[in-house]
C-alpha cells in the first residue's frame, strides 16, 4: 500500500470518507464542479470510489460483493439487489470500548460468512452522507482486503435515481477471509502523544466545530487533542438533496487551506 493510500484510508476512517486525500493526477473530477479558481485535478486512486451507474452495470458480476453497512432494520426495509448486510457496529469488538475494530477471528468469520475473501471486489454503501460505509471500508483495508470501494452517494442516491430496490436477502457460500492486519493505517495513542507538536505531523479532528471547541461534549472530557486542526466531516460532501463526495479539486483546496498536506504524517480522529 502506498504512502498516499495509507494517508487516505486514515482520513477516510475518521472523516468517514474514502477518498478525501487521494487526489492527484490530471483526470477530470466527476462529482461536482469546482469554483473557477480551483485547479482541476483528479483522484490518484479513483478505484476506491464507485458511482451508481458503474454499480448498476456490474451487480451480477461473480467477483463482486456489495455490502450494506446500514443498520439491519434499514437493510430489511429495502436494499440494493444482491447486497449482503454487514452493519457497521457488527465490525466492532464487543469486549472493547465502543468503536474499536473487531478482533481478527471475529472479522474473518463475519466477512467469510458473507462470501467475502480476497478474490472479490467489495463495494460498501450506507445511507449517503453518513459514516458507516467508510468505517467498514477502513476495517476491510486494515485487515488486508485488496479491493474495496465505497459507493458515492450511497443508498439515497441509488433511490433518487429510481433504481431497483428489493427486500430479498441473497446467500453466498462461506469462504475463508484471511486477515492480514496493516498497522501502518492505525494510529495508536502512543504514536499520537509522541507526534503532538511535531512540524511534519498534522492531527486532524473530523468532528463538529462545537465538539472541537468543547461545547458539545460526547466523551469523558470536551475539547480536542492539542494542536489538532478541525475539518467537520460533513464538509467533504456537496450540498443539495443527494449529497456526494466533493471533487478532488475542492477537497484539495479544503484540506490544504487547513495545513493538511501530502508531505505530512496524518493522524485523523
Amino acid at each position: 500500500m502506498t504512502k498516499n493510500k495509507r494517508w487516505a484510508i486514515a482520513v477516510a476512517f475518521a472523516a468517514t470518507l474514502l477518498a478525501a486525500f487521494i487526489f492527484g493526477g490530471c483526470s477530470p473530477a466527476a462529482t461536482s464542479t469546482p469554483t473557477p479558481e480551483v485547479k482541476e485535478i483528479g483522484f490518484a486512486h479513483p478505484e476506491l470510489l464507485v458511482e451508481t451507474d458503474w454499480l448498476a452495470g456490474h451487480l451480477k458480476d461473480a467477483d463482486l460483493r456489495v455490502v450494506d453497512a446500514r443498520k439491519a432494520e434499514d437493510y430489511q426495509a429495502g436494499h440494493i439487489p444482491g447486497t449482503v448486510s454487514i452493519p457497521r457496529d457488527s465490525t466492532f469488538d464487543p469486549a472493547a470500548p465502543k468503536g474499536m475494530a473487531g478482533q481478527p477471528e471475529q472479522i474473518a468469520t463475519l466477512f467469510g460468512s458473507k462470501g467475502i475473501d480476497e478474490k472479490v471486489h467489495v463495494v460498501v454503501y450506507d445511507a449517503g452522507k453518513d459514516t458507516a460505509a467508510a468505517r467498514v471500508f477502513w476495517t476491510l483495508e486494515y485487515y488486508g482486503h485488496p479491493r474495496v470501494s465505497v459507493l458515492n452517494g450511497g443508498f439515497k442516491k441509488w433511490q433518487a435515481e429510481g433504481r431497483e430496490v428489493t427486500v430479498e436477502e441473497p446467500s453466498f457460500t462461506a469462504v475463508t477471509f484471511t486477515v492480514s492486519p496493516a498497522p501502518a493505517i492505525f494510529s495508536t495513542r502512543e504514536e499520537i502523544l509522541a507526534d503532538i507538536g511535531q512540524a511534519d505531523v498534522v492531527i486532524l479532528d473530523a468532528r463538529s466545530p462545537a465538539e472541537y471547541r468543547g461545547e458539545d461534549v460526547r466523551a469523558k472530557r470536551g475539547g480536542h487533542i492539542p494542536g489538532a486542526v478541525n475539518i467537520d466531516w460533513v464538509e467533504n460532501f456537496t450540498a443539495g438533496d443527494v449529497p456526494v463526495l466533493k471533487s478532488a479539486a475542492e477537497l484539495a483546496q479544503l484540506y490544504e487551506a487547513a495545513g493538511v498536506l501530502r508531505d505530512k504524517r496524518i493522524h485523523a480522529y
